[in-house]
C-alpha cells in the first residue's frame, strides 16, 4: 500500500501547490466529464478540455463554488429503490444505510454522509474509503452520481476542516475519513457512462 501511495503522490500531487488545487483539478475533470455527457460526446474533444481549463481556473480563483449536497439528498430520498453503489434494483426495505465516510473514521450520522445500498455492497465496503473500495475491490469506476456525491463530501469536509492549503506530507500525518490518494485526477472517456 505504501508503494501505491508513493507512486500516486509522485505522479500527481507534485503538480499542485496544495490539496485545494489537487481537489479542484479532480473536480474540473469531473465537470468536463459531465459536460461531455450533456453534449452527447463519446470522447473528450477540444471543447471539453476548454471547459476543464475554465472550471479549474474558476475554482482556484474562487469564482465558482462546489455546491452543498441538498440536490443529492433529495434524490436519495426520491430514488430509494436501488443500491447507489452497484445499481441493483430492490425494495427499499432490503436496502441498508452506508456511511460514506465510515463512522469508525469520524463520519457523521447525517443525510450528507448516508447512502442507501444493498447489504452485499455495504458489507464488502466495510470501513474502506469509497474510492479505494471501487479501485481495489470492485476494480471499476463508481457510478457518476457516486463520483459527484463523494467528491462533494470530500470538498465540504476539507473546507470545514482547513485542509485546502495543506500539502501531501501534512495530509499523510492526519487521521482523515477518506484517502486523498484515491481521489481520481483523470476520469474515463464519456462513452464509459453512456
Amino acid at each position: 500500500m505504501k508503494d501505491v501511495i508513493a507512486r500516486l503522490k509522485e505522479k500527481h500531487y507534485s503538480k499542485f501547490a496544495n490539496f485545494g488545487e489537487y481537489l479542484f483539478w479532480s473536480y474540473a475533470n469531473l465537470q468536463m466529464l459531465c459536460a461531455a455527457l450533456n453534449m452527447g460526446k463519446a470522447k473528450y474533444d477540444k471543447s471539453c478540455y476548454m471547459i476543464r481549463a475554465k472550471a479549474f481556473k474558476a475554482y482556484k480563483e474562487g469564482r465558482w463554488n462546489i455546491h452543498d449536497l441538498l440536490e443529492f439528498n433529495v434524490a436519495k430520498i426520491k430514488e430509494n429503490n436501488y443500491c447507489w453503489y452497484c445499481g441493483q434494483e430492490m425494495e427499499p426495505s432490503k436496502l441498508t444505510k452506508d456511511h460514506v465516510f465510515p463512522r469508525s473514521k469520524g463520519g457523521a450520522n447525517d443525510m450528507d454522509n448516508i447512502i442507501m445500498v444493498c447489504k452485499t455492497c455495504n458489507s464488502s465496503k466495510g470501513n474502506m474509503d469509497l474510492f479505494e473500495w471501487y479501485a481495489e475491490i470492485r476494480k471499476e469506476w463508481p457510478p457518476l452520481n457516486i463520483l459527484i456525491h463523494y467528491l462533494k463530501n470530500i470538498y465540504l469536509y476539507s473546507i470545514d476542516n482547513g485542509l485546502m492549503d495543506k500539502h501531501a506530507e501534512e495530509l499523510e500525518e492526519m487521521d482523515l475519513p477518506f484517502k486523498w490518494q484515491y481521489i481520481p485526477l483523470d476520469y474515463p472517456q464519456p462513452e464509459f457512462y453512456i
